[in-house]
């Protein structure tokens, strides 16, 4: 008669573990949903301007749907569900195995990159202007205070990839101007400024040292005068160092993992961590940990707590304070168990204070590790604006400047005036003089 006993009593144990496991688990979760109320969780990474202009033959139409249910993995109410603080929305375009472009060897070949990451810009501001009792614009961590203080979600503006500037500059000096915060050095392509990892197989070298042109030297330099952060994403372990050596400001991944769990080219190999934090030949910076099977582990079976174990693994690298979360939604066509769309932030958070994080360290992976590099940057930006006037480099390889045949070119001249066309004749040699 002992033995139905015994076998009862050990049922009523294991169902009480099961409560017991329920109940901590709903304490977690309810920890995090109080600490988010009170600290804003910024994502640095969120595609939905992409699923806007891909749905949409008139994108703009598509906007005033996202106050209800929308494809993919974000919409407004979804954000408020799961209490999200504040996003950077994504001007990105695809690179150009995705559009069948070909800039050429030389990047010179036209594309339309910049008309694109122009068209996605203006989807960011209407979207944002249409539902201005939800989003509220931000760029400092002043605006991003705000405008969770007023109850809206903070909404600043990434930019993906120099394939989109045209090999400009002055492109990138306007992007500042409509509000750009961050650059990614690449995307899954080479630029006339930087060298990427890839898709996640290797492609053809570019620029010497597989690392950053002179342009891109230049592009660092304006990058931190401008106030924009330097974003080492998608680009090579070279990219990434010498970037990291040049900027005068912390950098940011802004949605990258730990190479060192998942050996993907995407993330962040521990030779580069060691080169984070503040200690001699160390710059700082926040890696910002992305949601994408690919970049997390073995799909299918990764879920919330293989995120996190990226988040501490990089966090036991250059600490708790350079730490932050990116999902990557509506830029993936895989996501994580526990994390399947914006209503599950929770979810991450809940699973960190499981392991120990404290509310001060939650609050600062939540947004204020990054918002602290934001104040940086724009502290460098303070100084350099001072100190420095623009760049005037342009890519070396470009044929069209001067501009020599914008006065309509010979005897049909209507643009120079005549000293102008005097001017620009004494340029080349005369067929006469010869």
């Amino acid at each position: 008669m002992r033995l139905p006993i015994l076998l009862g009593f050990q049922a009523a144990l294991a169902l009480f573990s099961v409560t017991e496991a329920r109940n901590d688990a709903d304490e977690f979760l309810e920890r995090a949903i109080k600490l988010m109320e009170d600290t804003p969780l910024l994502d640095t990474h969120i595609d939905l301007p992409q699923i806007v202009r891909s749905l949409y033959r008139k994108p703009l139409d598509g906007l005033a749907k996202l106050n209800s249910t929308f494809p993919g993995h974000v919409d407004i109410p979804r954000m408020r569900e799961g209490r999200l603080g504040g996003a950077f929305w994504t001007v990105w375009a695809p690179c150009y195995d995705v559009t069948g472009d070909d800039p050429g060897a030389d990047f010179l070949n036209p594309t339309d990159h910049l008309r694109d990451a122009l068209e996605m810009l203006d989807i960011i501001q209407n979207m944002i202007s249409l539902h201005s009792n939800d989003l509220q614009y931000a760029r400092s961590s002043d605006d991003v205070w705000a405008a969770f203080r007023a109850g809206k979600i903070a909404s600043l503006i990434g930019m993906e990839g120099t394939h989109i500037l045209g090999n400009s500059l002055g492109a990138l000096r306007i992007f500042a101007q409509l509000g750009v915060r961050y650059l990614t050095l690449t995307h899954t392509c080479h630029s006339a400024f930087a060298s990427s990892c890839g898709p996640g197989t290797p492609v053809p070298q570019a620029h010497e040292g597989n690392a950053l042109s002179e342009l891109g030297v230049e592009l660092v330099r304006e990058l931190n005068r401008e106030g924009i952060m330097v974003d080492l994403a998608h680009t090579t372990i070279e990219t990434m160092k010498q970037a990291i050596a040049l900027s005068e400001a912390p950098v940011v991944w802004t949605h990258a993992g730990a190479r060192a769990l998942w050996d993907h080219p995407r993330n962040v190999p521990d030779e580069v961590l060691a080169l984070i934090g503040d200690g001699p030949g160390q710059k700082d910076g926040v890696v910002q940990s992305i949601f994408f099977p690919t970049f997390i582990g073995p799909y299918p079976g990764s879920n919330v707590s293989h995120v996190a174990d990226h988040i501490e693994y990089i966090a036991a690298k250059i600490g708790k304070n350079r730490v932050g979360i990116a999902s990557d939604f509506d830029g993936m066509y895989l996501t994580v168990d526990g994390l399947e769309d914006a209503t599950k932030y929770p979810n991450i958070v809940a699973e960190l204070l499981s392991r120990g994080w404290t509310d001060d360290e939650i609050r600062g992976a939540l947004g204020g590790n990054l918002m602290r590099i934001m104040d940086a940057v724009d502290a460098v930006s303070a100084r350099l604006k001072k100190e420095r006037l623009p760049s005037s480099a342009i890519w070396e390889k470009r044929t069209d400047l001067p501009s020599t045949k914008w006065g309509g070119g010979g005897q049909h001249n209507v643009y120079w005036p005549p000293d102008v066309k005097a001017a620009v004749e004494k340029m080349y040699i005369r067929h006469d003089e010869l």
